[in-house]
């Protein structure tokens, strides 16, 4: 199991919980994200200041967590729980549980046992047989409670190794269980949309591509089968490497790590209120590369495979050259030694470890040819020397005649002797401030997004389980709509140069994180009360453009995927519909 799940992972995007983290302590009162209604307060006062963009501000720093002591045994805390739908569970959902508990050096997590009981029966057990990206272990018990006619509070119990037959490592037992509540909602209170939601396919000559009712990609599904054509035409040209398959593609309306994952099938998110902010055709080929290229190099090692995946999409997240934003990573002084990346890939920060891949395998392919470096892409395997960037190094002197050192040290080269481009630089640092800011968010506000920690079921089991909620069900409390739409207008600022205001905005969304929620930011509280007064109105909030005292709003209605762009004005220093 953790072999195919360890190969599942490996193509998480760009690179690819929630609320339903447990409060800390053994007697937690929540177990999914405490309960937040939609429904907006009537006595949020309006702000009191103008909505004039201010003076670039000097970027928020978020005060440093003091780390919790370690406890010296297995033992399992509030916050190791995750439960899935989140961050809600309605009657009808089949509910898993996601356990991430201590484990000592002195414990194989494998030997590890987690045992779920709802209301004194057991629902399920397993073993801490998955990781993360980061090989953190962790142990699922997938839809193992069915809450049909289930509506209510219920008592949970986790407990780990139950039989108690781990000695050395778990000398403490008293810390190996917890017990905490958790509420089922009556189906009836979800948006109708969802709440008849099912699963669309249509055909391609290449795909399946795969919808769900009521959502933005089903209503956009006639586009996204042409977007889908055209970015597998352009993955197979560059890889060189027609489909074997016919492929699933999964489009869903919520953001998952950075907008996508792929395995044997693709996922890929697509809403209007995007805040991971990926060009369509960037994200579509990049996964696609990583569909295609197991047709080849089935183990192939995660730097390479994601260098790849860059380097044949044009760019990460937009069309972008590749070498000029490695070389601003120079400037910028963020470079990462290639020893390093390759053998701790995923835990370094994202874009740096992708972009540096891509420009490693792009001065590979334009110097020596793909033939080559295909060769060499399929033959290097994790298992030919004791680390990954042992194995790329051994590999590099059979297909190159050139150490990992002596390339790295020729690339770099070819880097710094690039000219010096300030808008790619003043770009790639807005970038690396936005997606740091977006996990932060994640993190806070909508765990199962994070991509470290997230679980990425397989879609076609989702599918079988006939409920699309585990992979499309997403935060909609008002700090949750105002912190996207904040991200959203930044990225968009990135997109049109403007990294001064992009800048300004993130700022202010960190001073929200960094105040556990409170909008006492001037910005973040016009975009706040903006949001409050559409949610007040019952429409749903897919993008803000804020100017001066003027708003224009992009919003659907509820149970309808039609956008539709209200101006808000402030008139004094209250935000009005003007239309």
């Amino acid at each position: 199991m953790y072999k195919r799940h360890a190969i599942f992972l490996l193509a998480f995007l760009l690179l690819v919980g929630c609320n339903s983290v447990v409060g800390v302590g053994t007697t937690p009162t929540l177990t999914q994200a405490p309960v937040e209604s939609t429904a907006v307060p009537t006595d949020l006062p309006a702000s009191p200041v103008p909505t004039v963009m201010p003076e670039p501000a000097v970027t928020a720093v978020l005060p440093t967590p003091v780390p919790t002591p370690l406890p010296p045994d297995l033992s399992i805390t509030g916050d190791s729980v995750f439960i899935y739908p989140a961050p809600q569970i309605y009657t009808g959902d089949k509910v898993s549980f996601q356990v991430r508990p201590y484990i000592p050096p002195t414990v194989n997590p494998d030997d590890v046992t987690i045992t779920v009981f709802v209301d004194g029966l057991e629902v399920g057990s397993s073993v801490l047989n998955d990781r993360d990206l980061d090989q953190s272990p962790y142990g699922l018990v997938k839809w193992a409670w069915e809450t049909s006619n289930r509506a209510g509070s219920h008592q949970v119990q986790v407990f780990l190794d139950l039989n108690d037959t781990i000695q050395i490592g778990d000398e403490n037992p008293n810390n190996n269980q917890i017990s905490f509540p958790i509420v089922v909602y009556d189906r009836g209170q979800l948006p109708l949309a969802e709440a008849n939601a099912t699963w669309v396919m249509a055909e391609t000559n290449c795909c399946r591509v795969h919808v769900v009712s009521g959502t933005a990609a089903y209503r956009d599904l006639p586009e996204l089968l042409v977007e889908v054509e055209t970015a597998v035409q352009q993955a197979a040209n560059r890889l060189n490497e027609t489909p074997q398959r016919t492929l699933d593609i999964y489009f869903i309306d919520r953001v998952i790590g950075q907008g996508g994952y792929a395995g044997s099938e693709l996922v890929v998110s697509y809403l209007d209120r995007d805040y991971a902010g990926i060009e369509l055709h960037q994200i579509l080929v990049h996964e696609l590369v990583h569909l295609l290229d197991q047709q080849f190099a089935p183990q192939r090692i995660s730097f390479l495979a994601e260098g790849v995946a860059v380097w044949a999409s044009d760019g990460h997240y937009k069309p972008e050259d590749i070498d000029q934003r490695a070389a601003a990573l120079l400037e910028l002084d963020r470079s990462v030694p290639l020893n390093d990346l390759i053998n701790d890939f995923y835990p370094v920060q994202h874009e740096i470890g992708y972009l540096q891949a891509a420009s490693f395998v792009k001065y590979l392919v334009d110097n020596f040819g793909w033939t080559r470096f295909r060769d060499f892409y399929s033959s290097a395997t994790i298992d030919d020397a004791a680390t990954p960037a042992q194995a790329v190094d051994m590999n590099l002197q059979i297909y190159y005649n050139q150490t990992l050192a002596q390339i790295e040290a020729e690339w770099l080269a070819y880097l710094n002797g690039l000219p010096w481009d300030e808008a790619v630089v003043s770009d790639l640092e807005t970038t690396l401030y936005l997606y740091d800011t977006m996990r932060t968010y994640q993190q806070q506000y909508d765990p199962a997004a994070y991509f470290l920690t997230a679980w990425l079921p397989y879609p076609s089991e989702v599918r079988q389980t006939g409920t699309p909620a585990d992979l499309t069900r997403h935060p909609e409390a008002e700090i949750n709509v105002t912190l996207e739409v904040m991200l959203q207008a930044a990225g968009q600022n990135i997109l049109d140069g403007d990294f001064n205001r992009a800048s300004v905005i993130l700022d202010s969304v960190n001073r929200v994180l960094a105040t556990n929620g409170s909008f006492q930011d001037p910005l973040a509280e016009n975009y706040r009360n903006i949001v409050h007064v559409a949610l007040s109105k019952n429409y749903q909030v897919q993008r803000v453009n804020l100017s001066g005292e003027q708003a224009d709003v992009w919003v659907t209605e509820a149970n309808s995927t039609l956008l539709t762009r209200l101006t808000l004005t402030m008139q004094n220093h209250e935000w009005l519909l003007a239309n």
